[in-house]
């Protein structure tokens, strides 16, 4: 979920980290400021991703606000999953990335399924409202000693690598009839 992001070149990373990590979705909320439209003059979406968002490899779907989002991936991908469709619980989780004391550590792959992930803003991180949107936080720890704060495409691309390794190894051994 893309919302909140100040800087634009942090929303094309965002959009190439994606398409690195083969996001098939990104939910864009406001950023009216950026052309999303690959067909549009003067485009924002960078060169090399045009043609995966014109041939529907990712699919940029766009909401005013983050309520309307929210109940997009409730309900729309809840009704998708036909296996959950009665589950009290999301089918597709939000799951923010925010040092918060309920944020779990990204080192322990704490994935069960898909998930829309939400990154903060650049220099306030998550807002109030952000943050009751989501599901559950994930942190990215860090061993220096100066501030516990990431680049927003940096975090998106740790966040991403993580659970892109996750996933592989989740397939790889259902592929494989692996049992723990």
């Amino acid at each position: 979920i893309i919302t909140n992001i100040s800087k634009r070149q942090n929303i094309k990373n965002l959009l190439q980290i994606a398409a690195a990590y083969g996001c098939p979705t990104i939910f864009v909320v406001g950023q009216k400021k950026f052309e999303f439209d690959p067909d549009a003059v003067g485009t924002d979406i960078p060169p090399m991703l045009q043609n995966v968002v014109r041939s529907g490899k990712m699919d940029i779907v766009r909401f005013d606000k983050l309520e309307e989002c929210v109940k997009h991936i409730d309900c729309e991908m809840k009704a998708a999953d036909t296996n959950n469709a009665l589950s009290a619980k999301p089918t597709i989780p939000i799951i923010g990335v925010e040092i918060d004391p309920s944020s779990r550590n990204l080192e322990e792959e704490p994935f069960t399924t898909s998930v829309a992930f939400m990154m903060g803003n650049e220099g306030s991180g998550m807002t109030t409202k952000q943050m009751s949107a989501c599901d559950g936080f994930i942190r990215i720890s860090q061993y220096g000693g100066g501030t516990a704060s990431l680049n927003v495409s940096v975090a998106a691309g740790l966040v991403m690598h993580r659970f892109f390794h996750w996933s592989r190894g989740d397939a790889v051994k259902k592929y494989c009839d692996i049992e723990e």
